[in-house]
């Protein structure tokens, strides 16, 4: 099966050039915020989908620090916006298409990670407009022309979705695997009907700021656990919780004892808006 490039010309350029061009220059700064190199048969990273002009910057820290020693496959997980699809939906078969070119489904994986769970399904209605795993694909492209990839939308995110997930994707992986967990941080604001601060410019954002450090770090730590408990008890909007616990079962799975954090930034830096915030992070791990 054939995917178009749905969010291409609003969330990233649809003209090749212009969408070469900002992803290099989004490279050419994380370059220089990260001086060290790590290696691994395996790697994992979170990464924002937010249009490019406000979540690339961070995004780019996360295929930087992929760029060095790259897999040939990738597995990326994204949640799902659009409530098309089943609860857990995995596309087996077929190409998905950028400015770049297509890039292929790898069906041996895809397969094998069906097999090994007991929640994913297969059906790419899920997948047909949904943006947080499109948007990964430029940025791989970028960095390499010849990969596969898997691509998993995650309708629900609980802990036990999210733990099967990670495990079944380490169990299938023979051959050197990143795997990209597709997500933004807090959605703050009237628009998102989430205002547990109503203070001046400062207090806001540096509330936003510190909270958002916290997923950071518990990603930092592999802590899933305090993950989960401090989405459930701010009712906290990280849209992608459940692809980033799945990301992180699987390098534990795997074997991973360290995680990066990368990049940090939100909105308001691009935007000037504080009044609706959201927010972006990058960690990199590898094993």
């Amino acid at each position: 099966m054939y995917r178009p490039p749905y969010v291409a010309g609003s969330f990233y350029p649809e003209d090749k050039s212009t969408l070469e061009k900002m992803i290099g220059k989004f490279m050419e700064e994380a370059k220089r915020d990260i001086d060290f190199i790590d290696e691994g048969k395996y790697a994992g990273v979170l990464c924002p989908h937010a249009g490019y002009v406000f979540s690339g910057k961070t995004q780019a820290h996360s295929y930087y620090y992929l760029s060095n020693s790259l897999p040939e496959t990738f597995v990326i997980l994204g949640p799902n916006h659009t409530g098309l699809g089943l609860p857990v939906a995995l596309m087996d078969k077929g190409s998905w298409e950028t400015p770049f070119g297509e890039i292929k489904i790898n069906e041996e994986l895809a397969s094998k990670i069906v097999e090994n769970s007991g929640f994913i399904g297969v059906d790419s209605a899920a997948h047909k407009y949904e943006h947080s795993i499109e948007v990964q694909l430029p940025f791989l492209q970028y960095i390499k022309k010849d990969i596969t990839f898997v691509p998993i939308c995650m309708g629900i995110q609980d802990k036990e979705t999210a733990l099967d997930i990670g495990k079944a994707i380490a169990k299938s992986s023979k051959e050197p695997l990143g795997v990209i967990a597709s997500s933004d941080l807090v959605h703050y604001g009237n628009r998102f009907g989430y205002n547990p601060i109503r203070g001046g410019k400062e207090e806001t954002l540096l509330w936003i700021k510190n909270n958002d450090m916290e997923i950071l770090k518990m990603a930092e730590n592999f802590d899933i656990d305090g993950l989960y408990q401090f989405i459930e008890s701010k009712e906290y909007t990280t849209c992608g919780y459940g692809p980033l616990s799945a990301m992180l079962s699987s390098m534990k799975e795997l074997g991973a004892k360290k995680v990066r954090i990368l990049d940090y930034s939100n909105s308001y830096e691009t935007s000037g808006d504080y009044s609706t915030v959201v927010g972006y992070g990058s960690v990199g791990i590898r094993c």
